[in-house]
């Protein structure tokens, strides 16, 4: 199956708001603006081996977004054991803000799925992009999986991070990857004071605080289940958690 979606957040200068101005989208996604947050539903099981999909984020001039996931997105082998491949594409303009977090990504054992963000930021954009993926279900390994994100401001390159996991990926099961950590999450904030490094190990899960730029951090975390790689992180980077005013 391919599918895919579209999304424009605009700025009022009459309301001094920002809304959502248009959307679109084929199955399987079903967007909504639900209490401040435009929020992505899957109308279908997705993604299944084979599938491709992709979605357009555009952020006005001046306009803040808030855009997520309703649930966990469950990546599924399919038949012919072909790869899937999620692809989405961010546009923010001057002045505005994108806040992209969604739920986690399941990697379900036999699958294979490759997640491509790309985020364009005007030069006086900012963001905090936030993605999460759970490698396997209870007591299952998990299938194949690469995340790639890249952050470029005013045409230049800020972040570009491409890795994969699963247990074929070389590495695997090591400190060179993610050990034994079966949740893992990775972020991007701009627009923030970066300050030094910073890291936090508590029990089975370590956090990381990366500056890129003054205004600008990287976060990587891994542990054996979500709430204690979301706790961790509340701690180490309550930037992240933050609700934006």
């Amino acid at each position: 199956m391919k599918g895919h979606g579209s999304i424009r957040v605009a700025y009022d200068e009459r309301s001094g708001r920002s809304s959502l101005s248009s959307a679109a989208s084929e199955p399987p996604f079903g967007i909504r603006s639900c209490a401040g947050r435009i929020l992505i539903a899957a109308s279908a099981a997705a993604p299944v081996g084979g599938d491709e999909l992709s979605l357009d984020v555009a952020v006005d001039d001046g306009a803040c977004a808030d855009v997520g996931t309703v649930a966990s997105t469950v990546v599924l082998p399919g038949p012919t054991g072909e790869p899937s491949t999620m692809s989405t594409r961010c546009r923010v303009g001057r002045d505005a803000h994108l806040d992209w977090i969604g739920e986690p990504t399941v990697s379900v054992v036999g699958s294979t799925h490759t997640v491509t963000t790309a985020v364009t930021l005007d030069a006086s954009a900012t963001c905090r992009i936030v993605e999460e993926v759970s490698l396997g279900r209870t007591r299952e390994d998990s299938g194949l999986l690469r995340l790639v994100l890249r952050v470029e401001r005013d045409g230049r390159p800020l972040v570009h991070h491409d890795e994969s996991f699963g247990p074929r990926v070389r590495g695997a099961g090591s400190s060179v990857s993610v050990g034994a950590a079966r949740h893992v999450l990775s972020a991007i904030l701009v627009g923030v004071g970066a300050g030094p490094a910073r890291s936090f190990v508590c029990d089975s899960v370590r956090v990381a605080w990366l500056p890129v730029s003054d205004d600008a951090a990287v976060v990587f975390a891994v542990g054996t289940d979500r709430p204690g790689v979301v706790d961790a992180v509340s701690r180490l980077a309550p930037e992240l958690t933050a609700r934006r005013d």
